[in-house]
């Protein structure tokens, strides 16, 4: 009966650590997939969206300090 409930116990932890070990994997590239569908999503910023990493779109200017420029 002691044997029966080692390797049950056993089992238990093992399959618990395998479902954490696939969760963690499954959300690391979700939130890759996400960020590249965010940035593939807008080409240009519009008014009042920042400007440091993408351009302004089409009749607006990007002002504002070098930390932080928006489009106007």
């Amino acid at each position: 009966m002691m044997k029966l409930t080692c390797v049950l116990i056993i089992a238990v932890l093992f399959l618990t650590a395998c479902q954490l070990t696939t969760a963690e994997t499954r959300d690391e590239y979700r939130a890759v997939r996400s960020s590249d569908e965010v940035r593939n999503s807008r080409s240009c910023s519009g008014s009042g969206y920042g400007c440091k990493n993408t351009p302004c779109c089409a009749g607006l200017t990007c002002r504002g300090p070098r930390q932080g420029p928006i489009c106007l």
